[in-house]
């Protein structure tokens, strides 16, 4: 029974990743560029601030069950029940928190970027049907986004 909620933890955790990181860069890469081409600003910051709501509840998701499973590991490792615990634990727990800051990091720049360019289709007037594109600044962050992203995998990867 216990391997069978590990298992399912687990699963939630890499499922939430992959819907996470794969709307991220759907959304910036593929979905709003094309959208761009044929839809009113307005509409652009509907389908926006959809994708924002998944975004976030994938973030929450990915908190709780990353916590699961750093218990279960700290368990099974027996770093509750031995004084001076495992050392692969510790080598672990090192690499679970630079993780942990780099996922910090791409949330960071990720909600910088989101909200930038959110702010710029609000200020676009309504009644304006001609896209304009935000100014580079803003592609910046989406750009650190996805580096930390990769950095989070790779780390995921030495885990």
């Amino acid at each position: 029974m216990r391997e069978s909620v590990e298992l399912f933890i687990r699963s939630v955790h890499l499922i939430a990743a992959i819907v996470w990181f794969g709307g991220v860069i759907f959304s910036t890469f593929i979905a709003m560029p094309i959208l761009q081409q044929s839809l009113p600003p307005q509409s652009l910051l509907a389908v926006h601030n959809r994708f924002r709501t998944w975004i976030r509840l994938m973030i929450h998701i990915l908190l709780t069950t990353g916590a699961m499973v750093f218990f279960i590991v700290a368990w099974d490792s027996g770093f509750f029940t031995e004084s001076s615990g495992n050392q692969n634990f510790k080598a672990y727990m090192l690499t679970f928190v630079a993780k942990l800051g780099a996922f910090g990091v791409m949330t960071l720049f990720w909600g910088l970027y989101s909200s930038l360019y959110r702010r710029h289709l609000e200020a676009i007037p309504p009644d304006d049907k001609i896209y304009r594109s935000p100014s580079p600044y803003i592609n910046v962050w989406r750009g650190l986004m996805l580096v930390a992203g990769l950095i989070v995998f790779a780390l995921t990867m030495l885990l």
